[in-house]
Order: structure tokens, then sequence, then C-alpha cells
């Protein structure tokens, strides 16, 4: 009678060990979405232990953060090169941009413009880790704003965050079918070509 032979976990080192379910984390929001991101979801995916889990992670929230910045940092890292190394061209870097996401898989489009909006928890601490993502999304962007649009900082922190909303918008009628990819980017280009030729190359007026 042969005996059934267990397969052994390959040993990782303990940070090699964290790193890996930190991207079993990812796979289980961009498969599932954030709200089946759990200690036991992740324990599962990865045919670990719950122990093992809680040995990296002391809390969800921390599970959950860890999970945001290992989405978000492709994109970020992928679009900061694209605007240092750019002709300072603000349509050509926003269709660079989409360009990158849109080749990316939906459910992680889907989870990035869910983390970074705040619109798929009311925890204290995935609102706070999504008011920073916006932040360092604001603050790369609003120098090419600035010079594009004639903006002080402030503005163009804002400016550029209501035209990520337009991005994502563009991403979202794409997934739901409701426009092609090719006709949102020259939609997205030209709404974009159209506030730089227009009346946003005045100085907008301060609230009082």
């Amino acid at each position: 009678m042969s005996k059934t032979v267990t397969k052994k976990r390959g040993y990782l080192a303990k940070d090699d060990r964290h790193k890996a379910l930190v991207e079993m984390a990812a796979a289980v929001v961009e498969k599932q979405g954030w709200q089946a991101l759990s200690m036991i979801s992740v324990a599962e995916h990865a045919k670990v232990s719950r122990q093992l889990v809680y040995e990296h992670f002391d809390s969800v929230d921390q599970l959950m953060t860890e999970t945001m910045t290992e989405i978000f940092r492709h994109v970020y890292e992928s679009t900061r090169e694209s605007i240092q190394r750019g002709t300072g061209n603000i349509v050509d870097l926003l269709e660079q941009s989409e360009r990158m996401t849109f080749d990316m898989p939906p459910g992680r489009v889907r989870a990035l413009w869910q983390m970074i909006t705040g619109t798929y928890s009311d925890n204290a601490e995935t609102v706070r880790m999504s008011r920073r993502l916006r932040h360092l999304l604001t603050n790369m962007w609003a120098p090419v704003a600035n010079d594009a649009f004639g903006l002080d900082a402030r503005e163009g922190r804002v400016l550029i965050w209501m035209l990520h909303m337009a991005f994502w918008g563009a991403h979202q009628l794409v997934d739901e079918n409701e426009v092609d990819r090719a006709t949102a980017t020259r939609i997205f280009a030209w709404l974009v070509t159209q506030l730089q030729a227009g009346a946003l190359m005045k100085p907008v007026k301060k609230a009082r």
C-alpha cells in the first residue's frame, strides 16, 4: 500500500514570505474585489496557515494598507518615470498613462479606482491611506498641470484631480462596454486639448 506524500511548503526567508503574502493579497483583490480581502482569504489562496498570515500582519488594517501600496506602487513609479523623461506635454503624458492602465488586468484597474477614491470602505485607516495616495498622485502631476494651464500649485492639484476623475470615468465606460478603448482615449485627449487651449489658460479666480 503506497503512502500519500504531502508536499511541503517551500521555505522562504521572512522578508520574502511577507512580500509573497502581500502579492497574494493583491491577487485576491484583483480577482474578487476589496471586500474579499481578509487574513483567511490570503491564507487560503497562498495555501498557508492562518497563523502564518497573522505572524506577518498585526491587523486587517495593516494587510489592507500594504496591499494598497503594492497595487499602487507600479502605476506610480511608471507614471513618475514617464513624466521625468517626457517632453512635458500633458496630452502625451496622459495618453501614455492611459495606455499603461488600459493594458492592466481589469480587476486591478477597478481596485486602483476604488482605493484612490476611497469608495470601497469607510474604515478610518483605509480612508487615510486613500487620501495619501491621492495626494501623491496630484503632487506628482501638479507641475505638469501648472505648465500646461498656467495655474498655481494649489489650482494645479485641483485640476489634475478633476482630470483624474475623467480619466477613470473613461476606464469605467470601456469596462462596461459603453465605448471602445480607442474612442475613450481620443475623447479624453480632445478634452485635455480643449482645456489647454481655452479659458483655463487664464488665471483661475481664487475663492474669497
